[in-house]
C-alpha cells in the first residue's frame, strides 16, 4: 500500500514537472512573438502619425494660424463648406433612399450589384472618376448635350464641385447606414405593420429616429470625405480661384510656389478631420462605453 503510495506520488510529479515544461515553453513562444507584434504596431503607428507631426513641426503654430487669414485661403474654405454641404445635403437625400431602397428590395441579387456599384468610388482612382464625370456632363456628354441644350454648363463651376463632393463621398453613408438597417430586428418593422403603419410612416417615425446616431456618424463621415476631394475635382471642375478652388486644389496651388503655405493649410485639413473623425467616435459609442 505505502509503495503503491509512493509511485502514485512520483507519477504525479513526473506528470506535474512535464506540464510545467510545456508551459515554460509556451510562454517562451509567446513572449518570443510578443516582440516582433509590438515592432509591426510600433512600425505601423511611425509611418501613420509622424508624417503629420512632421508637417506640422515643420509648418509651426504661428504659420499654421496666420494662413487662416489670407484671402484666397479663405475664399477656398468657404467654397469647400458651401459645396461640401451641398454635397451632403444631396447624399442625405438620396443615399438615405438608396438604403432603405437595399434593405427592402427583393431581388438580392440586384441589391449586390447596386451595393458594389455604390462602392466603387471609394476604390476607382480620382482620376478615372473625374474622367468619367467630364465625359457625361461635359458639353459633348449624354446629360452634358442636354444641359447645353437649355445653355446650362455645369464643367468648371462649384456644381461640378458638388456633384464630384456627392460622387466620391456618399458610399460612406450609404455604406454605414445599410450596414445599421440590417441590424434592425425584423420583428420592428412587422409590429408597425401590424399596428397599421406603412413602410414608410415606418421608416420616418421608426427607424430613423431610432439609427440617428448611425446617420450622422455617416454624414460626418462623407463630409470629411467632400472636404478632402482632390482628383476629381481637379479634372472635372478645374483649378479656377472663388469658383472651383477647394482646400485640397488651395494647397496643390501652394505646392507649386510656397511649400510652407502648402504644409500649413495641409496641417489645418488634417486637423479638422481629425476633430470630424473624433465626433464620429462619439456617436457611435454605446451609451455606457468609453471612447
Amino acid at each position: 500500500m505505502i509503495q503503491d503510495r509512493i509511485s502514485e506520488i512520483k507519477e504525479n510529479k513526473r506528470y506535474s514537472n512535464t506540464l510545467n515544461k510545456r508551459w515554460s515553453r509556451k510562454n517562451c513562444i509567446n513572449k518570443l512573438l510578443v516582440i516582433p507584434l509590438v515592432a509591426a504596431i510600433s512600425i505601423y503607428i511611425v509611418i501613420i502619425v509622424l508624417p503629420i507631426l512632421t508637417m506640422i513641426n515643420y509648418s509651426g503654430v504661428h504659420n499654421i494660424i496666420s494662413t487662416l487669414y489670407v484671402k484666397e485661403n479663405i475664399a477656398s474654405v468657404l467654397l469647400t463648406l458651401e459645396t461640401s454641404t451641398m454635397a451632403l445635403i444631396l447624399t442625405f437625400i438620396f443615399g438615405t433612399c438608396m438604403a432603405f431602397y437595399l434593405r427592402f428590395v427583393k431581388n438580392k441579387a440586384l441589391a449586390k450589384v447596386l451595393s458594389i456599384l455604390i462602392e466603387l468610388p471609394i476604390v476607382l482612382p480620382p482620376a478615372a472618376v473625374g474622367i468619367a464625370l467630364l465625359l457625361t456632363f461635359g458639353s459633348n456628354g449624354i446629360i452634358g448635350r442636354l444641359l447645353d441644350s437649355y445653355g446650362i454648363n455645369i464643367v468648371f463651376t462649384p456644381a461640378a464641385v458638388i456633384i464630384a463632393q456627392f460622387f466620391v463621398s456618399s458610399a460612406f453613408y450609404v455604406k454605414v447606414l445599410s450596414n445599421s438597417i440590417n441590424d434592425v430586428p425584423k420583428e420592428i418593422f412587422e409590429a408597425t405593420y401590424v399596428l397599421g403603419a406603412g413602410k414608410v410612416e415606418t421608416i420616418c417615425k421608426i427607424i430613423i429616429p431610432m439609427l440617428k446616431r448611425a446617420i450622422i456618424s455617416g454624414l460626418i463621415l462623407s463630409f470629411i470625405r467632400s472636404i478632402g476631394e482632390f482628383g476629381a475635382t481637379l479634372m472635372f471642375a478645374g483649378n479656377v480661384l472663388n469658383k472651383t478652388r477647394t482646400i485640397p486644389l488651395q494647397i496643390y496651388t501652394y505646392m507649386q510656389t510656397d511649400i510652407k503655405m502648402a504644409t500649413s493649410f495641409a496641417a489645418i485639413l488634417y486637423l479638422v478631420s481629425f476633430l470630424l473623425l473624433f465626433c464620429v467616435r462619439v456617436f457611435l459609442r454605446d451609451d455606457g462605453d468609453m471612447l
